[in-house]
Protein backbone atom coordinates (compact mmCIF):
# COMPACT_ATOMS: atom_id res chain seq x y z
CA UNK A 1 0.00 0.00 0.00
CA UNK A 2 1.38 3.67 -1.01
CA UNK A 3 0.98 6.58 0.74
CA UNK A 4 -1.10 7.95 -2.49
CA UNK A 5 -3.67 5.04 -1.16
CA UNK A 6 -4.30 7.39 1.85
CA UNK A 7 -3.73 11.01 2.97
CA UNK A 8 -0.90 13.12 2.38
CA UNK A 9 0.91 15.97 4.31
CA UNK A 10 1.36 18.08 2.06
CA UNK A 11 -0.87 20.69 3.29
CA UNK A 12 0.74 23.85 4.75
CA UNK A 13 0.89 22.87 8.60
CA UNK A 14 -0.68 26.60 9.58
CA UNK A 15 -3.77 25.21 8.43
CA UNK A 16 -3.83 22.05 9.81
CA UNK A 17 -4.08 20.40 13.20
CA UNK A 18 -0.44 21.15 14.05
CA UNK A 19 -1.07 25.04 14.58
CA UNK A 20 -3.96 24.67 17.10
CA UNK A 21 -2.17 22.42 19.02
CA UNK A 22 0.97 24.64 19.20
CA UNK A 23 -1.67 27.22 20.48
CA UNK A 24 -3.42 25.29 23.09
CA UNK A 25 -0.27 23.91 24.88
CA UNK A 26 1.02 27.29 24.93
CA UNK A 27 -2.10 28.36 26.48
CA UNK A 28 -2.16 25.78 28.50
CA UNK A 29 1.52 26.88 29.70
CA UNK A 30 0.86 29.95 30.13
CA UNK A 31 -2.48 28.96 32.38
CA UNK A 32 -0.60 26.46 34.46
CA UNK A 33 2.54 28.85 35.02
CA UNK A 34 0.43 31.89 36.39
CA UNK A 35 -1.81 29.55 39.03
CA UNK A 36 1.51 28.02 39.78
CA UNK A 37 2.88 31.39 40.71
CA UNK A 38 -0.43 32.58 42.15
CA UNK A 39 -0.63 29.13 44.66
CA UNK A 40 3.42 28.55 44.89
CA UNK A 41 2.68 28.77 48.74
CA UNK A 42 0.19 26.02 49.00
CA UNK A 43 1.18 23.77 46.24
CA UNK A 44 3.76 20.93 46.65
CA UNK A 45 5.82 21.78 43.14
CA UNK A 46 9.67 22.52 43.78
CA UNK A 47 12.56 21.67 41.42
CA UNK A 48 12.43 18.25 42.26
CA UNK A 49 9.27 18.03 40.16
CA UNK A 50 10.76 19.71 37.24
CA UNK A 51 13.52 18.38 36.77
CA UNK A 52 11.96 14.65 37.25
CA UNK A 53 9.39 16.15 34.50
CA UNK A 54 12.59 16.56 32.15
CA UNK A 55 13.48 12.70 32.48
CA UNK A 56 9.52 11.74 32.23
CA UNK A 57 9.70 13.62 28.85
CA UNK A 58 12.87 11.83 27.53
CA UNK A 59 11.49 8.41 28.64
CA UNK A 60 8.10 8.85 26.51
CA UNK A 61 10.76 10.06 23.51
CA UNK A 62 12.97 7.11 24.08
CA UNK A 63 10.60 5.26 23.96
CA UNK A 64 8.80 6.68 21.21
CA UNK A 65 12.73 5.81 19.42
CA UNK A 66 12.57 3.01 20.14
CA UNK A 67 9.41 2.45 18.32
CA UNK A 68 10.19 4.08 14.96
CA UNK A 69 13.18 2.65 14.73
CA UNK A 70 11.64 -0.73 14.60
CA UNK A 71 9.03 0.59 12.26
CA UNK A 72 12.29 1.39 10.26
CA UNK A 73 13.52 -2.10 10.26
CA UNK A 74 10.64 -3.60 8.52
CA UNK A 75 9.17 -1.08 6.36
CA UNK A 76 10.90 1.27 4.23
CA UNK A 77 10.33 5.63 3.88
CA UNK A 78 9.54 8.21 1.54
CA UNK A 79 12.49 11.05 0.58
CA UNK A 80 10.79 12.88 3.59
CA UNK A 81 10.76 9.90 5.98
CA UNK A 82 7.42 9.28 6.25
CA UNK A 83 6.61 5.42 5.98
CA UNK A 84 5.50 3.29 3.21
CA UNK A 85 4.61 -0.23 3.23
CA UNK A 86 6.29 -0.73 -0.44
CA UNK A 87 7.65 -4.30 0.44
CA UNK A 88 5.67 -7.30 2.26
CA UNK A 89 4.94 -7.17 5.50
CA UNK A 90 2.90 -8.65 8.59
CA UNK A 91 4.45 -5.86 10.92
CA UNK A 92 2.16 -2.59 11.35
CA UNK A 93 2.58 0.57 12.95
CA UNK A 94 -0.13 -0.38 14.78
CA UNK A 95 2.03 -2.39 17.22
CA UNK A 96 4.55 0.46 18.14
CA UNK A 97 2.10 3.05 18.37
CA UNK A 98 0.80 0.84 21.65
CA UNK A 99 4.43 1.48 23.02
CA UNK A 100 4.23 5.11 23.32
CA UNK A 101 0.49 5.07 24.88
CA UNK A 102 2.03 2.56 27.47
CA UNK A 103 4.68 5.32 28.25
CA UNK A 104 2.19 8.40 27.92
CA UNK A 105 0.07 7.17 30.55
CA UNK A 106 2.34 5.85 32.78
CA UNK A 107 4.88 8.31 33.17
CA UNK A 108 2.35 10.87 35.21
CA UNK A 109 1.96 7.63 37.52
CA UNK A 110 5.95 7.86 38.41
CA UNK A 111 6.15 9.76 41.46
CA UNK A 112 9.51 8.82 42.86
CA UNK A 113 9.57 11.56 45.68
CA UNK A 114 6.05 10.76 47.26
CA UNK A 115 4.95 13.74 47.77
CA UNK A 116 4.27 14.96 44.41
CA UNK A 117 0.41 14.64 44.65
CA UNK A 118 -2.55 16.43 43.98
CA UNK A 119 -4.36 18.17 40.72
CA UNK A 120 -1.97 20.63 39.61
CA UNK A 121 1.07 17.97 39.68
CA UNK A 122 -1.34 16.06 37.64
CA UNK A 123 -1.89 18.90 35.45
CA UNK A 124 1.77 19.88 34.53
CA UNK A 125 2.65 16.01 34.20
CA UNK A 126 -0.43 15.91 31.63
CA UNK A 127 1.29 18.72 29.64
CA UNK A 128 4.84 17.49 30.10
CA UNK A 129 3.50 13.89 28.09
CA UNK A 130 1.87 16.39 25.66
CA UNK A 131 5.07 18.18 24.42
CA UNK A 132 6.46 14.95 23.64
CA UNK A 133 3.70 14.59 21.34
CA UNK A 134 4.15 19.13 20.34
CA UNK A 135 7.72 18.24 18.98
CA UNK A 136 5.89 15.87 16.54
CA UNK A 137 4.40 18.33 14.34
CA UNK A 138 5.13 18.67 10.74
CA UNK A 139 7.77 21.49 10.91
CA UNK A 140 9.95 20.07 13.12
CA UNK A 141 9.72 16.16 12.17
CA UNK A 142 10.26 16.88 8.92
CA UNK A 143 13.33 18.94 9.86
CA UNK A 144 15.05 17.15 12.27
CA UNK A 145 15.27 13.09 12.36
CA UNK A 146 14.91 12.55 15.74
CA UNK A 147 11.39 13.75 15.72
CA UNK A 148 10.44 12.08 12.27
CA UNK A 149 11.81 8.72 13.64
CA UNK A 150 9.14 8.76 16.46
CA UNK A 151 6.48 10.08 14.34
CA UNK A 152 6.74 7.04 12.30
CA UNK A 153 6.06 5.03 15.78
CA UNK A 154 2.55 6.19 15.70
CA UNK A 155 1.36 7.31 12.32
CA UNK A 156 -0.39 5.16 10.52
CA UNK A 157 -0.94 5.68 7.33
CA UNK A 158 -5.02 4.81 7.12
CA UNK A 159 -5.23 7.96 9.62
CA UNK A 160 -3.26 10.83 7.53
CA UNK A 161 -3.15 13.39 7.43
CA UNK A 162 -4.78 13.24 10.73
CA UNK A 163 -2.78 11.22 12.86
CA UNK A 164 -1.58 13.48 14.89
CA UNK A 165 -5.26 15.22 15.80
CA UNK A 166 -6.84 11.97 15.65
CA UNK A 167 -4.27 10.59 18.66
CA UNK A 168 -4.34 13.39 20.50
CA UNK A 169 -7.94 14.28 20.39
CA UNK A 170 -9.35 11.55 20.32
CA UNK A 171 -6.94 9.50 22.59
CA UNK A 172 -4.18 10.49 24.20
CA UNK A 173 -5.67 13.97 25.75
CA UNK A 174 -9.31 12.58 26.96
CA UNK A 175 -7.34 9.40 28.24
CA UNK A 176 -4.79 11.64 30.28
CA UNK A 177 -6.96 13.98 31.50
CA UNK A 178 -9.20 11.32 32.75
CA UNK A 179 -6.25 10.02 34.76
CA UNK A 180 -5.75 13.32 36.00
CA UNK A 181 -9.42 13.18 37.79
CA UNK A 182 -8.97 9.41 38.83
CA UNK A 183 -5.57 9.57 40.38
CA UNK A 184 -6.54 12.49 42.09
CA UNK A 185 -9.76 10.48 42.79
CA UNK A 186 -7.97 7.37 44.26
CA UNK A 187 -5.33 9.49 46.03
CA UNK A 188 -7.17 11.84 47.89
CA UNK A 189 -11.03 10.14 48.36
CA UNK A 190 -9.96 6.68 48.26
CA UNK A 191 -6.65 6.64 49.45
CA UNK A 192 -5.85 3.96 47.05
CA UNK A 193 -3.49 5.37 44.84
CA UNK A 194 -2.24 2.24 43.15
CA UNK A 195 -5.29 0.98 41.65
CA UNK A 196 -5.08 3.22 39.33
CA UNK A 197 -2.57 0.73 37.59
CA UNK A 198 -4.27 -1.81 37.14
CA UNK A 199 -6.64 0.38 34.31
CA UNK A 200 -3.27 1.33 32.80
CA UNK A 201 -1.92 -2.13 32.46
CA UNK A 202 -5.68 -3.50 31.03
CA UNK A 203 -5.65 -0.14 28.01
CA UNK A 204 -1.80 0.05 27.87
CA UNK A 205 -0.40 -3.84 27.99
CA UNK A 206 -4.06 -5.81 26.85
CA UNK A 207 -5.02 -3.54 23.91
CA UNK A 208 -1.46 -3.57 22.81
CA UNK A 209 -0.89 -7.03 22.88
CA UNK A 210 -4.86 -7.87 21.44
CA UNK A 211 -3.68 -6.53 17.86
CA UNK A 212 -0.70 -8.35 17.06
CA UNK A 213 -2.20 -11.31 19.01
CA UNK A 214 -5.64 -11.28 17.38
CA UNK A 215 -3.29 -11.28 13.98
CA UNK A 216 -1.05 -13.91 13.95
CA UNK A 217 -3.09 -16.42 16.17
CA UNK A 218 -6.71 -15.09 15.67
CA UNK A 219 -8.36 -17.95 13.94
CA UNK A 220 -11.99 -17.46 15.30
CA UNK A 221 -12.98 -14.13 14.70
CA UNK A 222 -16.20 -12.59 15.27
CA UNK A 223 -17.89 -8.75 15.01
CA UNK A 224 -19.00 -5.95 17.33
CA UNK A 225 -21.31 -3.34 16.36
CA UNK A 226 -20.36 0.51 16.33
CA UNK A 227 -22.11 2.31 19.07
CA UNK A 228 -23.78 3.94 16.18
CA UNK A 229 -24.41 0.75 14.85
CA UNK A 230 -23.73 1.66 10.97
CA UNK A 231 -21.03 -0.41 10.72
CA UNK A 232 -19.43 -3.69 12.53
CA UNK A 233 -15.65 -4.21 13.55
CA UNK A 234 -13.83 -7.34 13.38
CA UNK A 235 -12.77 -8.73 16.94
CA UNK A 236 -10.58 -12.08 17.64
CA UNK A 237 -11.49 -14.18 20.51
CA UNK A 238 -7.48 -14.69 21.16
CA UNK A 239 -6.93 -10.43 21.17
CA UNK A 240 -9.74 -10.05 23.34
CA UNK A 241 -7.87 -12.64 25.70
CA UNK A 242 -5.26 -10.59 25.85
CA UNK A 243 -6.89 -7.77 27.78
CA UNK A 244 -9.27 -9.90 29.27
CA UNK A 245 -5.78 -12.07 30.79
CA UNK A 246 -4.15 -8.74 31.20
CA UNK A 247 -6.57 -7.10 33.36
CA UNK A 248 -6.98 -10.14 35.84
CA UNK A 249 -2.82 -10.14 35.93
CA UNK A 250 -3.68 -6.43 36.80
CA UNK A 251 -6.00 -6.75 39.46
CA UNK A 252 -4.10 -9.86 40.79
CA UNK A 253 -1.27 -7.74 41.51
CA UNK A 254 -2.19 -5.01 43.30
CA UNK A 255 -4.39 -7.66 45.51
CA UNK A 256 -3.12 -5.68 48.77
CA UNK A 257 -4.30 -2.00 47.60
CA UNK A 258 -8.04 -3.14 48.35
CA UNK A 259 -9.15 -2.31 51.62
CA UNK A 260 -11.49 -5.63 52.06
CA UNK A 261 -11.65 -8.94 50.32
CA UNK A 262 -15.15 -8.28 49.20
CA UNK A 263 -13.81 -5.20 47.00
CA UNK A 264 -10.89 -7.35 45.86
CA UNK A 265 -13.52 -10.34 44.29
CA UNK A 266 -15.45 -7.79 42.84
CA UNK A 267 -12.97 -6.30 41.09
CA UNK A 268 -11.84 -9.50 40.26
CA UNK A 269 -14.93 -10.41 39.03
CA UNK A 270 -16.26 -7.41 36.57
CA UNK A 271 -13.19 -5.73 35.38
CA UNK A 272 -11.66 -8.34 33.33
CA UNK A 273 -15.07 -8.65 31.52
CA UNK A 274 -15.65 -5.04 31.50
CA UNK A 275 -12.61 -3.93 29.77
CA UNK A 276 -12.69 -6.77 27.54
CA UNK A 277 -16.16 -5.78 26.73
CA UNK A 278 -15.01 -1.75 26.23
CA UNK A 279 -12.25 -2.56 24.19
CA UNK A 280 -14.48 -4.62 21.53
CA UNK A 281 -16.95 -1.81 21.40
CA UNK A 282 -15.09 1.50 21.54
CA UNK A 283 -15.11 3.22 18.10
CA UNK A 284 -11.85 3.62 16.15
CA UNK A 285 -8.95 5.60 17.93
CA UNK A 286 -11.12 6.41 20.64
CA UNK A 287 -10.22 2.85 22.37
CA UNK A 288 -8.36 4.20 25.37
CA UNK A 289 -10.59 6.77 26.69
CA UNK A 290 -13.71 4.58 26.59
CA UNK A 291 -11.88 1.67 28.59
CA UNK A 292 -10.16 4.12 30.57
CA UNK A 293 -13.74 5.86 31.57
CA UNK A 294 -15.14 2.33 32.18
CA UNK A 295 -12.34 1.08 33.94
CA UNK A 296 -12.47 4.01 36.55
CA UNK A 297 -15.69 4.50 37.45
CA UNK A 298 -16.38 0.73 37.83
CA UNK A 299 -12.81 0.44 39.85
CA UNK A 300 -13.55 3.62 42.14
CA UNK A 301 -17.57 2.38 42.37
CA UNK A 302 -16.03 -0.83 43.72
CA UNK A 303 -13.89 1.03 46.14
CA UNK A 304 -16.47 3.14 47.31
CA UNK A 305 -18.41 -0.27 48.22
CA UNK A 306 -16.41 -0.49 51.01
CA UNK A 307 -17.50 2.41 52.71
CA UNK A 308 -21.26 0.47 53.51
Amino acid sequence: MSEKEYGTYSAPWTKTFDLVFLIGWLAGLAVLTGITIFQRDTVNIDSNFFAFGVVKILLVCTIALVGGLICRKFCDTDEKGYIVYTRPTKFKVNYTRKLQHFAAYLAPLINPFGKHEGLLPHLWETLFVMLTFLLLIKPLRENVRLFMLQFNSMDRPEDRPHTLKWIILGNVLPGLLLSVYFQYLFEKVLDAPFLVMIVVIAVSIGDGLAEPVGMYLGKHKYTVPAWNFKRRYTRSYAGSACVFITTLIGVLAFHGDFSTMRQFIAALVILPPLMTFAEAFAPHSMDTPVMMLSGYTVLAGICCWGWF
